[in-house]
């Protein structure tokens, strides 16, 4: 499935269309040495200004990254509304990456999987299947966890890499100062080390960060998947500053 939107007016939507469309190059020299290659060598597919910015997910994600075969069908390993990918990319060396973006600690958060049963049991299985890949040994069920977002995406680089042979990685994109998220700044990182810590949103709760999200997960500090995630900051004064 693909879905257009409209020019983004704030937060990580906004500021992803305005990053690969307008000055790629910052995100590409952090990706760079990770993939082993030239910044110039990663071409963006998603969100593209003359493709209405669109997001892609279940086969359309594949076939925009140019993937036309599997060994493992996707459908064998998730049901249909899988993951919309915020960011899309493949590289001359043949690595794609699959890119999830966040402007603000709430981000981090949302609810479990609302697929009926039959999808839930898929879902399950492939969760499972990616936990014990990575050593996950005590952890609460992902599929219903406030963190099931990134598990999901998590168990998609496990499709991917291990189950097709894939050449994928897997960017989480935090931005720094996305101040129109928030009119005190409350739960808008700075620094890498907000993103990591979390804090208290308006009303006093606290929030936690990512360090909280991968302990709540029970994911390792090293795993096998972990070559193959890479976490991204870029401040989004620098992106205006590239605009001027």
């Amino acid at each position: 499935m693909r879905q257009g939107f409209k020019p983004a007016s704030k937060g990580s939507q906004k500021w992803l269309q305005e990053l690969v469309n307008g000055c790629p190059e910052l995100l590409n020299r952090e990706l760079a040495p990770r993939l082993n290659i030239a910044p110039d060598a990663v071409n963006w597919l998603s969100p593209i200004r003359d493709d209405a910015y669109a997001e892609y997910r279940d086969g359309d994600f594949l076939d925009r990254l140019g993937i036309d075969h599997a060994t493992v069908p996707l459908k064998s390993f998730w049901p249909s509304q899988g993951p919309q990918w915020d960011g899309l990319a493949n590289a001359k060396g043949g690595q794609i990456i699959l890119l999830e973006a966040k402007a603000h600690i709430r981000e981090l958060h949302g609810g479990g999987t609302e697929a009926g049963p039959r999808s839930l049991k898929l879902i399950r299985s492939s969760l499972e299947a990616t936990r014990q890949f990575i050593g996950v040994t005590r952890s609460p069920d992902w599929a219903s966890s406030a963190f099931y977002q990134y598990a999901n995406r998590l168990a998609y680089l496990y499709f991917l890499r291990e189950l097709n042979g894939i050449d994928a990685f897997l960017v989480f994109l935090y931005f720094l100062n996305a101040k129109e998220m928030s009119a005190d700044n409350t739960l808008v990182p700075r620094t890498k080390r907000e993103w990591a810590d979390g804090g208290r949103n308006e009303a006093g709760i606290w929030q936690d960060g990512s360090r909280q999200l991968k302990r709540h997960l029970g994911i390792p500090a090293k795993h096998p998947l972990s070559p193959y995630i890479i976490d991204v900051f870029i401040d989004v004064d620098a992106i205006k500053a590239a605009a001027d």
